[in-house]
């Protein structure tokens, strides 16, 4: 901690002196020539060093732009001349002052950032000795401990005994501390019976609106927590109550230690149970074999028991107590019973449908179990212990990290989903249709992922004791970046611009949502006029999920001008047009002259506007076939738009009839007809229904009706009603729909074959 105390200062000011930073790496450098210097101090000098690395890269880094400013205004005053002001020659002599002073301190920073990583690789092969002299450290063989300790039984027992009696702790405890530790075991005992017995009847009254995997999962917590309660509030209550009564005593009295390690000890039991053997009614949550599951948590609780009694006996004084040939032996004994259940349960874990495919893995883990119990036999009981922590570790964070992976996967498709209630809640709430798409929950999807998978890898290297310079030196390229040319680029500020976008984009649709189908309802804006407001809502929004990112990224606003002199070079050499549909967007989304559902004709195409974008219009014809249309040509071109400002409008019903029907009568037919139709405008908003003679045509004389529909939408709909109630008129009064007619005259007939034959 004095190490990290001393490099604090030096990172934290505003200009870096080199002078302490030499002095303090001239330092460390004595340090790390001393003989004796344990691994914990190499840790805490490879941290100081790092930092004050660190502070030399940020000086090199803040340094060679300041450089080429420097040069650059150098530049810019030209070649000295003797016609020169004075003014420019005292400004020119500054500049080089000043440059000479920045490319001295650029030259000592690197000096600086040379000799620390000259002083962390030194460290390194230092720590790496000690940790192979530490691992390599062989004691007696199994073999020679059973030897030596053949006849030795009896005073290990009455070493034991007299440990017990001497460092109990049970003297500590007055009849008061007896009392208060009954009654708080009754109380803890009795809240957690009482827990147990209304989370029993809660959890079967209780129906999840989740999927059953989920559902499954909250009935199995609730039940296990149930029945887990009275253990865990007891242990804890005892706990709580040894360690406040002896926390003072040196050493730990053994009825704190064992208080101590009781909580843990149901934790993991409950843990075990939560997993794989619930209590009933309860069942197993995970897609596993029931006999797989009970066969391994019997490993696993076994696994508990020899943990517990390790811990008994190796975080007392009793470890110390015995000779040290008796010790050796039990630990002997102990991790070869640990070793064995370890592989065995590891065999059942193994069996997993997630592992079928991974034998390299199976065989791998077995493979470093068998080289510790070998290790521990033959004496090598540091580089035994070593292994056992960074396997049982490493299975640990790979099964959490598994269930966690199904777990969030799993929320993310019912959140996705929205299937059930509180999902359905969430779409409805941000406006999402059915069966669509979470604006923004692929980016959530992904960085819960890659937080999951770094944190993994992360965990590995701490458990299997990677050098700190090289965990050091991953957590400041995440935290401070790597440079690829001139761009920096820092994966953490990425990973929290990504999250941004994520949540900013998710707000934007709620708004939008809120806009579309509350707020804007409350005004007087037409339909037109409100949806244009919440397309532009959610680009606005889009654009500041863009900008803020980019901001929350560490982007220079500056280099816009340049991407800008890029887009313009762009523009001139190709981007013209979808630089004027952008506008044309624009353009229709502010003066709406087609607006959402509109049945408009543009050239060839004729159908309703389903969606209005930035650069295209979708519009679905009425062969529901979806034709992308430029903005551009909704800008330049004609378009007929039949419900613009009004859904109402007038159709034409060409008929015709016989001559020498009686022309009044099919007037007011036709008239009565549209008359009587409810689509038809009749209460004179508008011109009522007209009927025209328009024509003697060759077989039939030719009216037309005209009327004013109250919705042109339903156009196609009322023309086929009026024609089905014109011939049912029609043939009511007798009045025929005559079909084409035509008089065929032959001027010359032919003789039929073998007439003229027969005659000669």
């Amino acid at each position: 901690m004095v190490l990290f105390a001393m490099v604090t200062p030096l990172v934290a000011g505003e200009a870096l002196d080199t002078r302490k930073v030499a002095q303090q790496l001239t330092q460390y450098e004595r340090q790390l020539k001393r003989r004796s210097i344990d691994v914990a101090q190499l840790k805490e000098l490879a941290s100081a060093v790092t930092g004050l690395q660190g502070a030399a890269r940020t000086c090199v880094a803040e340094t060679e732009p300041q450089i080429e400013k420097l040069q650059h205004d150098l530049d810019s005053l030209g070649e000295p001349s003797a016609k020169d002001s004075a003014d420019v020659k005292r400004q020119r002599l500054d500049i080089k002052k000043q440059l000479v002073e920045a490319e001295r301190q650029l030259g000592t920073c690197k000096a600086l950032v040379l000799r620390s990583d000259d002083l962390l690789k030194a460290i390194n092969d230092r720590t790496r000795d000690v940790l192979a002299h530490k691992l390599m450290a062989r004691g007696p063989d199994i073999l020679a401990l059973l030897k030596e300790n053949w006849s030795e039984p009896p005073q290990w027992v009455a070493t034991t005994v007299q440990f017990l009696v001497t460092n109990s702790g049970i003297d500590l405890l007055s009849t008061t501390h007896w009392l208060i530790l009954f009654v708080s075991l009754l109380l803890g005992i009795g809240a957690g019976l009482l827990l147990r017995t209304g989370l029993v009847k809660w959890v079967e009254r209780k129906s999840w609106q989740l999927d059953e995997f989920a559902s499954n999962f909250m009935h199995t917590l609730f039940a296990t927590l149930a029945c887990s309660a009275p253990y865990l509030l007891g242990s804890g209550a005892a706990a709580i109550l040894f360690y406040v009564t002896a926390s003072s005593q040196q050493p730990t009295p053994f009825v704190t230690i064992i208080a101590l390690g009781l909580p843990p000890y149901f934790l993991f039991l409950a843990i075990v149970r939560l997993v794989l053997h619930p209590p009933p009614p309860a069942k197993l949550f995970l897609n596993l074999p029931e006999s797989l599951a009970h066969s391994l948590a019997k490993r696993l609780k076994v696994l508990a028991i020899l943990v517990f009694i390790g811990y008994l006996v190796f975080a007392s004084l009793l470890a110390q107590s015995l000779p040290e040939p008796a010790i050796l032996i039990f630990r002997g004994i102990f991790a070869t019973v640990l070793i064995l259940n370890l592989i065995w349960a590891i065999s059942l874990i193994m069996r997993l449908p997630v592992f079928a495919r991974r034998i390299w893995l199976v065989a791998l883990v077995h493979l470093l179990l068998v080289v510790a119990l070998v290790a521990e036999w033959m004496g090598y009981r540091n580089l035994s212990l070593t292994l056992i922590r960074d396997v049982i570790g490493s299975l640990l964070a790979l099964g959490i990290t598994l269930l966690l992976l199904r777990l969030f996967r799993d929320f993310y498709d019912i959140l996705e989903s929205g299937n059930n209630a509180w999902s359905y809640r969430i779409h409805r709430v941000m406006g999402i249709k059915e069966k669509h798409r979470i604006p923004g929950l692929l980016w959530l999807r992904f960085l819960t992922g890659l937080a999951i998978w770094g944190s993994l890898i992360y965990i590995l290297l701490l458990v299997w004791d990677v050098s700190d310079t090289i965990i050091l030196e991953i957590r400041t390229l995440l935290t401070q970046g790597f440079t690829i040319g001139s761009l920096t680029i820092v994966p953490v500020k990425l990973g929290m611009a990504l999250l941004t976008i994520a949540l900013v984009i998710l707000a934007g649709g709620w708004v939008r949502n809120r806009l579309e189908n509350r707020w804007l309802k409350r005004t007087e804006m037409d339909r037109g006029a409100r949806e244009a407001m919440v397309t532009i809502t959610g680009y606005v929004f889009f654009a500041l999920a863009f900008f803020i990112g980019l901001s929350v990224a560490g982007f220079e606003f500056q280099n816009l001008a340049i991407i800008a002199g890029a887009l313009s070079v762009g523009i001139g050499f190709g981007l013209q047009n979808i630089v004027n549909n952008f506008i044309s967007g624009l353009i229709l989304l502010f003066e709406r002259p087609i607006k959402t559902g509109d049945w408009i004709v543009v050239g060839d195409t004729e159908g309703y506007v389903k969606r209005i974008r930035i650069r295209s219009t979708q519009i679905q014809t009425f062969d529901r076939a979806d034709v992308i249309v430029p903005n551009s040509e909704l800008i330049s071109n004609q378009v007929k738009n039949w419900m613009l400002k009004d859904d109402r409008g007038r159709l034409r019903l060409a008929v015709g009839v016989a001559y020498g029907s009686d022309t009044d009568r099919v007037r007011e037919i036709l008239k009565q007809v549209a008359m009587e139709h409810s689509g038809v405008v009749t209460d004179g908003s508008l011109p009522r229904p007209r009927v025209l003679f328009r024509e003697f045509g060759d077989s039939a004389l030719n009216f037309e009706l005209r009327a004013f529909v109250q919705n042109i939408d339903q156009r196609l709909r009322i023309i086929s009603d009026l024609n089905f109630a014109i011939d049912k008129a029609f043939r009511e009064a007798g009045i025929e729909i005559p079909f084409p007619q035509r008089d065929v005259h032959i001027r010359d007939m032919p003789a039929p074959p073998g007439k003229g034959a027969a005659e000669d």
